[in-house]
């Protein structure tokens, strides 16, 4: 007997089954999510990790950039050499030393300071007075102590200067001498008496006193009316115009030596030396002590003391390995990195030629590593070498030359010259006239006859010949102490084509790499969507016909006669 159908059940089964409609947007993003999120996960990462390293890589060029600066003041003998001057009375004159100047205590007499000559004129009634037109000259040089000779200053050229009609009031007067390129200042001074046109020479010294020649437009050029007012030529008894400050040339005394000056400033009267006068007190001896700056010295090592501690604690920050955390640094075996701190190490042991038996390393100046590779100071040590052995420790830390012609002296070395032997030959030479010759094969030229500067990769070493003839004159040899040394090593691993330089561009090509694998992912994703939507549309559409076609069944079969128990 066939068994009924139960309509109840049929029609729940068909429900549980069915859908009216699918949430497609939801199902996709859940399925791509699902699909992308370990690649995109994995590139994440990956940027994260070059970009903090590319941080890692510009903290450390930061702070060997700090370094450098530092190590450039001990790399360059002419800046660590600095030497200091100390006068008893800054009031009576100041001095300033450099490289060239020698150790000494020099006693200073400032006897009189150079001036320049003043002239002025008899007063008129004020300043819009007319005194005259036709033309006065000037001409410069000096007077002999008794005014009777006046010798011409073949450096200074006379001037002539036209006074037209019309422009000839003392206010004109002036403005039309201050508008000539002589040199002579023209000013108005208003006393009790009226208005005093007064001249003052273009410089000081004695070779620039005045004498002034009239030819004035009522033809009397010298008896004080009209223009002739302004005549003055003491060696022909015309003074018309008053000298109120006389041209002098400054005079001092040198450990008792006599040396006049046209300036107040004495310049390699003592080498290296340059002394500004301030005061004159006749018969009164100053002193000037002229030292090693040892101040400063101190300064520049514990400066770069400093700096080279900051760029150690870096570098040990980023590549080493923490004990404590168990974490490595984002540079651990990192070997640009690496290979750097083994340069520096091993520049910081090296012995050095300094020609003094006693200072032949840091630690004999009493600096010395520590286990991290930082540098201490036993300041003791330090200035008990600074005092006995100064000249030493600049061959320690810089970049020296020395000739082997006692005749040929060093004038200047730049941190672009690389150690090495350079020959030197001498091709003509007469002393402060011509010099010419070779320097390291390279040509070499003198604008002085004295100093003798290279070329191409030499331009920057100097020499100076002494004496001597031409021909070959032996060699210099140029040697980097460790300052210079690791100045070297820095700059290279900060240039363009350095390790540091090399690292950053490989960290941002593999940062381009991960740009180029997101857009290839976006690519993957946008088709993944397309791919899902398709198919869960065509789902949601077959759902929807079957849900019509369990609408219809439940239908029918409500209308079937119901099974009796």
């Amino acid at each position: 007997m066939k068994r009924p159908v139960d309509k109840e059940l049929i029609v729940a089964t068909i429900s549980s089954t069915g859908a009216s409609s699918l949430d497609i947007k939801a199902i996709v993003d859940a399925l791509v999510a699902a699909d992308i999120t370990p690649a995109k996960s994995r590139l994440d990462k990956l940027e994260a990790s070059y970009t903090t390293k590319l941080s890692a890589v510009g903290q450390i060029k930061g702070s060997l950039s700090k370094l450098q600066v530092a190590m450039t003041k001990l790399s360059d003998l002419q800046q660590f050499y600095g030497m200091k001057s100390t006068v008893s009375d800054p009031n009576i004159f100041s001095a300033s030393a450099n490289t060239d100047a020698i150790p000494g205590v020099y006693d200073v007499e400032v006897r009189y300071l150079a001036s320049r000559q003043s002239l002025a004129s008899s007063p008129v009634a004020s300043a819009n007075t007319i005194v005259g037109n036709g033309s006065i000259t000037i001409d410069f040089g000096t007077y002999s102590n008794d005014l009777s000779t006046f010798t011409a200053n073949p450096d200074k050229q006379s001037v002539t200067i036209n006074i037209a009609p019309g422009q000839n009031t003392l206010q004109a007067i002036r403005d039309t001498i201050n508008n000539n390129d002589s040199g002579v200042k023209a000013a108005i001074v208003q006393d009790s008496q009226g208005a005093r046109l007064t001249l003052s020479s273009p410089d000081t010294g004695k070779n620039l006193a005045m004498k002034i020649s009239v030819n004035d437009a009522d033809s009397n050029n010298t008896n004080g009316a009209g223009l002739s007012v302004l005549a003055y030529d003491p060696t022909a008894g015309i003074t018309n115009l008053q000298e109120t400050a006389a041209a002098r040339d400054s005079e001092i005394k040198i450990n008792g030596l006599t040396l006049t000056q046209s300036t107040n400033q004495y310049k390699d009267a003592l080498a290296g030396v340059t002394i500004d006068l301030r005061k004159a007190d006749l018969g009164t001896t100053y002193s000037l002590t002229i030292e090693n700056n040892k101040a400063q010295l101190t300064g520049f090592v514990n400066e770069f003391i400093k700096q080279f501690n900051d760029a150690m604690t870096t570098l040990n920050n980023l590549t080493g390995y923490n004990k404590e955390t168990k974490q490595g640094g984002l540079l651990q075996g990192d070997s640009s990195t690496r290979n750097l701190k083994l340069g520096i190490s091993k520049i910081l042991s090296q012995a050095i030629d300094t020609g003094d038996s006693a200072i032949n390393s840091l630690a004999d100046i009493g600096i010395k590593t520590d286990a991290k590779g930082l540098l201490t100071l036993n300041t003791s040590d330090f200035d008990a070498a600074v005092n006995d052995h100064y000249d030493a420790i600049g061959n320690l830390f810089a970049k020296t030359a020395l000739a082997s012609d006692s005749n040929i002296r060093i004038k200047s070395v730049g941190a672009d010259v690389k150690a090495g032997s350079y020959a030197i030959n001498i091709s003509s030479f007469t002393a402060g006239v011509t010099l010419a010759g070779t320097i390291g094969g390279l040509s070499a030229t003198s604008s002085d006859g004295l100093t003798l500067k290279g070329s191409g990769a030499l331009k920057n070493l100097s020499i100076q010949v002494i004496g001597g003839s031409t021909g070959d004159r032996g060699s210099v040899v140029v040697s980097d102490g460790i300052a210079a040394q690791l100045n070297n090593l820095v700059t290279d691993y900060l240039g363009d084509k350095g390790d540091l330089a090399n690292r950053s561009k490989q960290l941002n090509d593999n940062l381009k790499s991960l740009d180029d694998q997101r857009l290839r992912l976006d690519t993957r994703i946008t088709s993944l969507r397309t791919r899902y939507t398709v198919q869960f549309t065509r789902l949601d559409v077959l759902l929807s016909s079957l849900q019509d076609t369990s609408a219809f069944l439940t239908q029918q079969l409500a209308n079937l006669p119901k099974i009796n128990s």
